[in-house]
């Protein structure tokens, strides 16, 4: 038992000595950030305070260093989530949050010609949707594009059916009114393959239809995918003359 107990001392010893507390306070990342700024911290601190905390062997900043040495900074920046989270220490929490900064720094700093994508045709919008042809679910998607047709934001604002989820033109007019929208098409999947239209498919391109022209805001088009094609509302005459649908 005596054994047990010194073992058990040393341990939260040697835990104790690791925290990020114990260190000086002006070597800490988080305070080196406020007293220096951030151009002045090294790729380990900055990588530290995205970590938040450490391992039960080590802190924030030595796990960090141990990071960078398996995955130096060009190559930690390609890591996808899983290999990340595949690193001791790492875990699914502290892997999110790098993924996500590097995704934002990506996005900050990348050529425009790289990250806008252009919407020209239903076959554009097809390669987004590859995703969910063959979920067992019905996801319904809203691509946000602005007077260039370039994609300004992909959102998935329900999940079920189109009968069940009860979705609003106020729920996918709202994430519009945040960005420099100008038209938007709704897509959504069928889970048996056949991507026919119901009548709750009609009624809902309808309403969406009408909710657009009062906002000033065009839907160009809804699609409907399926494990045996697609089916798209501005492509077929008959039913875009229906639900008086704009060429």
């Amino acid at each position: 038992m005596t054994k047990n107990v010194k073992r058990d001392n040393a341990s939260r010893a040697k835990r104790i000595k690791v925290r990020m507390k114990d260190l000086p306070f002006a070597s800490r990342p988080r305070e080196k950030l406020a007293t220096l700024g951030r151009e002045n911290l090294t790729n380990e601190e900055l990588i530290a305070i995205l970590l938040g905390t450490g391992s039960v062997k080590q802190n924030a900043l030595k796990l960090s260093k141990t990071l960078l040495s398996q995955l130096p900074l060009a190559n930690l920046a390609q890591a996808s989530l899983s290999e990340l989270i595949r690193l001791p220490g790492i875990g699914k929490s502290k892997a999110s949050r790098i993924s996500a900064a590097i995704e934002l720094g990506n996005r900050l700093f990348a050529p425009a010609s790289f990250t806008q994508t252009i919407i020209q045709s239903t076959q554009d919008v097809l390669l987004h949707l590859k995703d969910i042809v063959e979920k067992k679910q019905e996801y319904l998607l809203v691509f946000y594009l602005n007077a260039r047709f370039e994609l300004l934001q992909r959102e998935i604002v329900g999940q079920g059916s189109l009968n069940s989820m009860m979705i609003t033109p106020k729920e996918i007019f709202s994430h519009a009114l945040s960005t420099p929208c100008v038209t938007l098409i709704v897509a959504h999947n069928h889970p048996s393959g056949d991507p026919t239209p119901s009548d709750d498919d009609i009624a809902f391109t309808t309403r969406i239809h009408e909710a657009g022209e009062i906002m000033s805001i065009t839907l160009l088009d809804h699609i409907i995918v399926g494990k045996n094609g697609y089916f798209s509302f501005r492509e077929n005459k008959t039913v875009m003359k229906k639900n008086q649908l704009t060429e």
